[in-house]
């Protein structure tokens, strides 16, 4: 038998085997019920009170209306960028018919395809393998918290530890490495508030399908609601891990068996009502409306957002305009347009970062934006680098707000290193001259292979080059900025790179030799001041270094040094300041103290984190421009 023969088999026993492990417990069933009285059973159905039917029924949409906003979290997970209405009325449409039908995973796909037609078919599995993985993680979650809170003596001692422990190793996970990479496929995980969102509503839902069922318990069943909830849990867990259609068979036999010492005929009497109200009432709802869309379909709305992304290239840039956002053209980001304005956005792990002050309108109203922005990601807001001047603006708005770095800047037009001040630059520039280093502007195609050399050396030297608001060296992002290139005999020992406006440039790649001469930087850097002087450029920024790690309480101490460590404060406010610098405070702000806490340590790792920090922001393709990977300069030029 060939491989191409085994894979129909593998596909039609894995269909099967929830029908057959269905129809085994159903067997397992009627054999301890062999005796059974149909009649008793039919009795105590028809024995449910009006008034227990519309509690159940009520208990039923509360937990539906749960259910449908599993949707809503995928959506924004995978910035799919619909309406919540209509990702809900899907997501309902979807559970209500596949928990009845079972094979969850392909009937769910197909119905949100069909409720969503220009949705591809794609999307709607990826939607769908969201909603019943991260559903099935919740429940185990939710199961072991009951475990653990309510009275179970059926579940063994060390298992609700073990899938916490479980569940915090995964959140821990993603958060460190929110995208992993598998063979050229990235793998983004949800964010921790996304996980919290989701463990919410399972509990929302699992703990109003519970009261649906207590409620429809006759009278003489005394089963307090805390002594149902674990059991029904496990009983819920055990008909959908089974993934026979209903879990039929499976939920009614661990039903029985956690609650050996209640009347069977009663109990299962509670069962039949509950099916009837949970799931085929559902199932009936949601499969008139998936005909109803396949008969009578309706033009496409289309979906116009508050706000969207653009590309760096295809944003306007004003006078607002830092020269330093030039970096989103490498970290994935984009810029959020809206009636209100214009930001420069990147995401990261846990949090949609806006990179300084507003690229166009006021602080004030892009605030709201930025915050829907963020939620449509499942990420918080967090304003990152912003000005004093914004900073009273968000901390009127109510925000938390961190000093956490300074800008150095230099005034290039009134530049000199006469006097004391400069004496350790004119030392540092003299030793790099006399080892006959020299520094030319990079003109025509780069020397991408010498310089993808030096900047090899530099990081296994200093390790992972930061990242989210500085570059890293790669040929299609460093051909758009300025290039200073450090030549010793015809050699090229180091470089440094500007993003550049008409009236600003900004310090981003800093790369030497590890055995370069001494001053070799500073002379690169000191050979750039001047020629923006020479191009009359107003303002030169050697960019932040991080904040002394002072403060006024002990949690802003502790903040700013994990920052001022991180971002190697020490050495970067040295090198700097050998250019006397104004010093100009950049701050971060976000709702709240906690949102602020959290994005200050996703920040800290996506800066020193290699691989991807999150995916990329969705956004209209930029055209498409040529983009050079190699080309030799005439260093003796």
């Amino acid at each position: 038998m060939t491989l191409n023969d085994v894979k129909p088999v593998r596909a039609v026993a894995r269909h099967a085997f929830p029908i057959l492990m269905g129809a085994a417990c159903c067997w397992l069933l009627l054999d301890r019920l062999e005796s059974f009285d149909i009649a008793a059973l039919w009795q105590a159905v028809l024995d449910v009170s009006p008034a227990q039917w519309v509690l159940a029924l009520l208990a039923t949409i509360a937990s539906f209306a749960a259910v449908s906003r599993y949707d809503v979290i995928a959506h924004r997970h995978f910035q799919l960028q619909r309406p919540q209405t209509e990702a809900m009325r899907a997501g309902a449409t979807a559970i209500g018919v596949g928990q009845t039908t079972g094979a969850g995973a392909i009937v769910g796909a197909f119905i949100r395809w069909r409720i969503q037609p220009d949705m591809s078919l794609k999307n709607a599995a990826r939607v769908t393998a969201f909603v019943t993985v991260t559903f099935m993680a919740a429940l185990a979650v939710t199961i072991a918290l009951a475990a653990l809170t309510l009275p179970t003596p059926h579940v063994p001692a060390l298992l609700p530890p073990l899938i916490l422990l479980g569940a915090a190793a995964i959140a821990v996970t993603a958060f460190f490495f929110p995208v992993l990479s598998r063979k050229g496929r990235n793998v983004s995980f949800p964010t921790l508030s996304a996980m919290l969102a989701l463990l919410a509503l399972c509990m929302l839902d699992t703990g109003f399908a519970a009261v649906a069922f207590w409620v429809l318990l006759p009278a003489d069943i005394a089963l307090p609601f805390g002594t149902l909830v674990p059991v029904f849990l496990i009983s819920l867990g055990a008909a959908i891990f089974s993934g026979a259609p209903g879990g039929v068979g499976p939920f009614e036999l661990t039903m029985i068996a956690l609650l050996p010492y209640h009347p069977d005929a009663a109990l299962l009497g509670a069962v039949f009502a509950f099916r009837a109200v949970y799931y085929a009432l559902p199932a009936i709802l949601a499969g008139s409306v998936l005909l109803r869309r396949l008969w009578r379909t309706s033009p496409t709305k289309t979906h116009t957002p508050r706000s969207n992304f653009v590309p760096f290239e295809a944003s306007p840039q004003t006078q607002q305009s830092r020269a330093e956002l030039g970096v989103i053209r490498q970290n994935g980001g984009a810029m959020l347009t809206c009636a209100s304005g214009s930001y420069g956005t990147v995401r990261i792990g846990q949090t949609l970062l806006a990179l300084f002050d507003p690229v166009e309108g006021s602080p004030g109203d892009m605030t709201t934006p930025l915050r829907q922005a963020a939620r449509d990601q499942n990420r918080i807001a967090c304003k990152y680098k912003i000005s004093a001047r914004q900073a009273v603006h968000a901390r009127t708005a109510g925000w938390s707000v961190a000093h956490i770095s300074d800008e150095a800047l230099v005034a290039p037009k009134s530049h000199n290193t006469q006097g004391a001040t400069f004496r350790q630059l004119r030392r540092k520039l003299r030793q790099a001259k006399r080892a006959d280093v020299h520094v030319q502007i990079a003109t025509g195609a780069l020397p991408l292979q010498e310089m993808a050399q030096v900047s090899a050396l530099w990081e296994d030297r200093h390790g992972v080059p930061r990242g989210v608001t500085m570059g890293r060296f790669e040929g299609g992002y460093i051909h758009r900025q300025k290039v200073f290139l450090a030549i010793q005999n015809n050699a090229v020992l180091g470089f440094v790179s500007f993003h550049t406006t008409a009236t600003e440039w900004c310090l981003d790649i800093m790369r030497v030799l590890p055995d370069a001469p001494d001053g070799t930087m500073h002379l690169l850097v000191q050979t750039a001041i001047e020629a923006a002087a020479a191009e009359s450029v107003d303002r030169l920024s050697l960019a932040a270094a991080p904040a002394l790690p002072t403060g006024d309480t002990w949690a802003q101490r502790f903040l700013r040094k994990q920052v001022y460590i991180q971002g190697g404060g020490s050495g970067l406010r040295q090198f700097k300041s050998c250019f006397a610098p104004q010093w100009h405070p950049l701050f971060m702000a976000a709702p709240t103290n906690a949102q602020l806490t959290l994005a200050a340590f996703d920040v800290m790792r996506s800066v020193n984190l290699r691989s991807a920090p999150a995916t990329p922001i969705n956004s209209v393709a930029p055209p498409a421009q040529p983009i050079p990977t190699s080309g030799v300069l005439s260093l003796a030029s």
